[in-house]
């Protein structure tokens, strides 16, 4: 077999999975498949957006009255630990505390 026919059958092949793959692939449009996605529930969600956890324009943005996100930027949120900044004060006082 050829070099060319073995990079042709490895595309193939290549596609052929990103197809399949497709198949299970969430709709990270969507709230509800953002909320399973990042396993998180619709109230916590909620307030990552109220408190600008998730930004608008940036991990989501409004059509109308519907909210949509954007997905490369929910897996990247996810990819971070999906952690808010800590903003308590006792908090900040205790990671000051140990230098972190």
């Amino acid at each position: 077999m050829s070099e060319t026919a073995k990079i042709d059958l490895i595309l193939t092949e290549i596609t052929s999975l990103r197809r399949e793959l497709d198949l299970f692939k969430p709709d990270l449009t969507l709230e509800k498949e953002v909320i399973h996605f990042l396993q998180k529930d619709k109230r916590t969600v909620k307030r990552y957006i109220d408190e600008g956890i998730l930004v608008e324009g940036v991990h989501y943005y409004n059509d109308k009255d519907k909210r949509v996100f954007v997905p490369d930027e929910i897996i990247s949120f996810k990819k971070g630990g999906c952690r808010p900044p800590l903003t308590n004060p006792k908090a900040q006082a205790v990671l000051k505390h140990f230098g972190l």
